[in-house]
């Protein structure tokens, strides 16, 4: 998909055309999308297809034609019948003409930023390129901290599950959380060096309206590793107690089969010495089966109490 704007009163205007001073979206684009895009900017395919490997690795290159930075971006993806959290190389590719972003996936930075929306009070204007440049890297650190939020509702959901009842999809999917929380954990800590390196280049920082905005990217980035470690400790914390209840559970169901196997062996020891074939006490009387009977109620009782005395009886 290609989207191109052209920036109108600060705001992103769709358009259809390629001109000077625009900004060019594309998502998982074809091969004639690209064609396209490199016929009007005359770029090598390297420039624009770095991002396209998603395996690509964070960095910035700087030559004659163009300057890219490579960035990792959060996304969402469907991964065992659930939502789940990843992330994905964004190339931003400035030129002279025009600014270029491509993803595999679609990207919420980017889509806040086309439909004019912005947390800092800015306007748009890609005749700025490192401005704009900057604007996209400080959505990118807001959808960081707003997905980070959203998993950490997510966890306090399962602690509450898990104060009812331990299941293992729970364990599974705190699991699946703390994967994702590595993904965050890996993509930011590079982003977060690529940013600090960018704030040394006067090409991304000639005016104090650019260095405020690129401090404010860099604690926003900061703040989003931070709460990145943050939430993956208390993860594992809730993990390890789920865990913990299970094995308590399982040890519980054991040691109360073992007490009503104690329980079983009493009158199963009775019936089997009235079942010798030898004389024994009180055999003889029409009430020996009532007396033997009562013996085993009361042993059974007797032996119950005791293992309630000693904490032995649980369910």
């Amino acid at each position: 998909m290609m989207e191109i704007y052209e920036m109108r009163e600060g705001r992103p205007l769709r358009t259809d055309s390629f001109h000077d001073d625009v900004w060019i979206n594309l998502v998982a684009p074809t091969a004639e999308e690209i064609e396209e895009v490199l016929s009007f900017l005359k770029l090598d395919r390297e420039a624009i297809t770095s991002a396209l490997d998603d395996e690509e690795g964070s960095r910035t290159e700087v030559s004659q034609d163009y300057t890219l930075i490579l960035v990792d971006v959060p996304t969402r993806e469907w991964r065992n019948s659930r939502e789940e959290f990843t992330t994905y190389p964004l190339s931003i590719t400035v030129t002279d003409r025009a600014i270029v972003t491509v993803c595999l996936q679609e990207v919420f930075a980017l889509a806040n930023i086309a439909a004019g929306k912005s947390k800092s009070k800015s306007v748009f204007d890609v005749t700025n390129r490192a401005r704009f440049v900057l604007q996209i890297l400080f959505r990118i650190a807001i959808n960081y901290q707003t997905d980070l939020k959203y998993i950490e509702v997510k966890r306090t959901a399962i602690e509450e599950a898990l104060r009812r009842t331990t299941r293992r999809d729970d364990l599974f999917e705190l699991h699946e959380l703390e994967s994702n929380l590595v993904y965050f954990k890996t993509s930011l800590s590079v982003n977060a060096s690529i940013i600090e390196r960018m704030s040394k280049q006067s090409r991304f920082v000639s005016t104090p309206e650019d260095r405020d905005l690129m401090d404010d990217v860099i604690v926003e980035t900061n703040q989003a590793l931070e709460m990145t470690m943050t939430y993956s400790q208390i993860i594992k914390g809730t993990r390890q107690l789920a865990e913990a209840d299970l094995n308590n559970s399982l040890s519980n169901v054991m040691k109360f089969l073992t007490s009503i196997t104690l329980i079983i062996a009493i009158p199963t020891m009775l019936a089997s010495f009235y079942g010798m074939n030898v004389r024994l006490p009180g055999e003889d009387s029409p009430y020996a089966y009532l007396a033997l009977f009562g013996a085993m109620i009361a042993l059974c009782a007797l032996s119950i109490w005791g293992l309630k005395r000693k904490g032995l009886w649980r369910r």
